[in-house]
């Protein structure tokens, strides 16, 4: 079984050595991220769990972490340590009493939680985890993913060894959703700005 010593050394560094301006900078680059994309519309939830992975990539490397963003090589984990050491990163932001998803199941087979894990949660901070530190029936396998329910990431919180502290903001309400961007839209609107696809531009959809 994994120990995840060398994890949880990284947590304990982050946790000690995080300044408060850095922790006000995370805490506003995520509310302000929360705020642009609201994540009731779908696909705006890649989106920013893609994004908060790089603030969090930004946070470890502020206290001199040595750490790369992974997501895009290895589906277990979003951040690579040295020595080959991962770390996943999932974000919480309703503001409720529930659970996270650990991975979402493609195909068929069996999916275990097997690497160590910061979860971003609002109202809370960034919270340590493991599958060892939780009981069996806190990951309860729903058919199309793996959820890590509340009693299970409570225990976590309860902890505060686990707690670096923060104000992570809650995500908009579903009734906000006709102010936010969506991201493909943004995304496409930078590419027709930069191609100086004018003609484009000028038809584009509001």
């Amino acid at each position: 079984m994994a120990t995840f010593n060398a994890e949880r050394r990284v947590f304990d560094r982050l946790r000690a050595d995080c300044s408060d301006e850095v922790r006000t900078q995370y805490e506003n680059a995520i509310r302000v991220l929360l705020e642009r994309y609201n994540t009731t519309i779908y696909e705006n939830r890649f989106v920013v769990g893609g994004a908060v992975e790089v603030f969090t990539c930004a946070i470890l490397r502020s206290v001199g972490i040595d750490c790369t963003l992974y997501s895009s090589q290895e589906a277990k984990g979003d951040i690579l340590l040295p020595g080959g050491k991962q770390v996943s990163i999932k974000g919480s932001f309703t503001g409720k009493r529930q659970g996270v998803i650990l991975m979402n199941k493609r195909g068929g087979g069996t999916r275990e939680w097997d690497t160590a894990t910061l979860f971003v949660v609002s109202n809370v901070g960034i919270v340590y985890g493991t599958p060892a530190m939780v009981g069996p029936d806190d990951v309860k396998d729903v058919g199309d993913s793996l959820v890590l329910r509340y009693p299970g990431l409570a225990s976590l919180i309860a902890d505060p060894a686990n707690v670096i502290p923060m104000d992570i903001a809650v995500k908009q309400p579903t009734e906000m959703t006709g102010f936010s961007h969506k991201a493909s839209a943004a995304v496409a609107r930078q590419v027709l700005f930069e191609t100086k696809a004018d003609a484009l531009l000028s038809a584009f959809p509001t």
